[in-house]
């Protein structure tokens, strides 16, 4: 899947990670604001959500660069207008993948109801650090292609 994000019409997707990231990190940087709020529930970002709809959405961009790989028996006849790749990938992407929820309890409930862990927070807000990076980088190293290309600069 690696290679389909480095893909050069990636750029939505890079967006879409980028966006999702820096949610995260305002939802993971909240939770360890509020380690010792009693009765506070740590929260997360529905993380293997948010990875599927990247899946399909890489899919979808393949499907739709190579229309060859569609089989017209497998379309259903529809008698309105299709939806544009960019409306799918909206779709792909609703907000709802964007709001905090209620993370599952990954270790002991403390007594006064918190579900708290420091070393967990921390070691999310790492990985979600690097994935941000990644998608930040890669789109500016395709900006930068870009503007090679309009420079006409090889």
């Amino acid at each position: 899947m690696l290679d389909q994000v480095l893909n050069s019409n990636a750029l939505p997707l890079l967006e879409k990670m980028a966006a999702f990231a820096e949610r995260r990190q305002d939802v993971l940087a909240g939770n360890i604001a509020n380690i010792d709020t009693p009765s506070y529930k740590m929260r997360d970002l529905p993380v293997q959500e948010f990875q599927q709809a990247l899946r399909d959405a890489v899919v979808l961009k393949e499907n739709a660069a190579d229309p060859a790989s569609r089989s017209s028996l497998a379309m259903p006849v529809t008698l309105s207008q299709p939806k544009s790749v960019e409306a799918q990938l909206e779709d792909l992407f609703p907000r709802s993948l964007f709001q905090a929820r209620e993370a599952a309890p990954q270790n002991l409930t403390f007594q006064d109801a918190n579900n708290r862990s420091v070393e967990s927070q921390v070691m999310q807000m790492t990985k979600n650090s690097m994935m941000q990076q990644f998608a930040v980088e890669v789109m500016m190293a395709q900006m930068n292609q870009l503007l090679t290309v309009i420079s006409e600069r090889a």
